[in-house]
């Protein structure tokens, strides 16, 4: 079958979203003179809004791809293995986001489990997740995500609670996406993909708002969206660098040391 441009428009976006939060926080870094904070009010929304759109397509992808494998008859043992494999991609791309984040940060605020762990681990999850059904997983989406509420302030000492909303005393490093409550977003979509495409092709409501509207340029828009992980490795060092030539040619001192 082929892709889904809303799916993959709706990635975009998300990677609009970090793409623009991230240079906010390199100006942060760079030039803390400048009085930018990342960490609080639209600023912090952004974050929140692309971290969460992120996660829900990973339960709507999840959603789409598991049924059209079964459409195949892939199942069993076959396809958690496909899902493992693309989770182990992911999390191996994670592993060089925290070794390079430990090199250019230190050892205090590197990636210890942003964003790509949390979705790694998410896809292992989910291949279980999906046997409750979509009534169940949105259901029990809304306590998993006020139990990660509850979490955001408590802190233990113990690194296997870390992942799941307990974070550490010396510090949680940047970009943290404990599974409490951000598996609860992948739920969502799960429970979305489960309901709007069922077979892994759009379902009845879909179909009667998108089949035949496929927006001009759709490739352009959609680009972005079908490259997300080679994209979320390099983006980062491009758009540093582009902060620190705007920063620069704007007269602004540059030196991340005053933080």
């Amino acid at each position: 079958m082929k892709r889904l441009w809303e799916i993959d428009a709706a990635r975009s976006a998300a990677i609009l979203m970090m793409v623009a939060y991230h240079a906010s926080w390199d100006v942060w870094w760079l030039a803390p003179g400048v009085g930018i904070d990342p960490f609080g009010g639209g600023w912090r929304a952004l974050q929140v809004a692309c971290g969460s759109t992120f996660l829900f397509i990973v339960g709507v992808s999840f959603a789409v791809a598991t049924q059209r494998q079964r459409e195949r008859g892939v199942g069993g043992t076959e396809l958690w293995r496909h899902h493992a494999r693309r989770a182990g991609q992911v999390l191996g791309v994670a592993l060089l986001v925290s070794i390079g984040t430990f090199v250019a940060l230190g050892s205090e605020d590197y990636v210890r489990f942003g964003i790509l762990h949390c979705i790694g681990v998410i896809m292992l999850l989910l291949p279980l997740l999906a046997r409750l059904g979509p009534v169940v997983n949105a259901v029990a989406a809304v306590p998993v995500i006020l139990a990660g509420k509850a979490l955001e302030d408590r802190y233990d000492g113990n690194p296997l609670l870390f992942p799941l909303g307990w974070r550490l005393p010396d510090g949680s490093g940047v970009d943290y996406y404990p599974l409490l409550p951000w598996i609860g977003l992948s739920m969502l979509g799960l429970a979305a993909g489960l309901a709007l495409y069922p077979r892994g092709a759009r379902g009845p409501l879909l179909a009667r708002l998108l089949d035949g509207r496929t927006p001009p340029r759709v490739r352009w828009i959609t680009w972005p969206g079908r490259h997300a992980l080679p994209i979320y490795l390099l983006h980062q060092p491009l758009v540093i660098a582009l902060v620190a030539v705007v920063l620069l040619l704007a007269g602004v001192e540059i030196d991340p040391g005053q933080r």
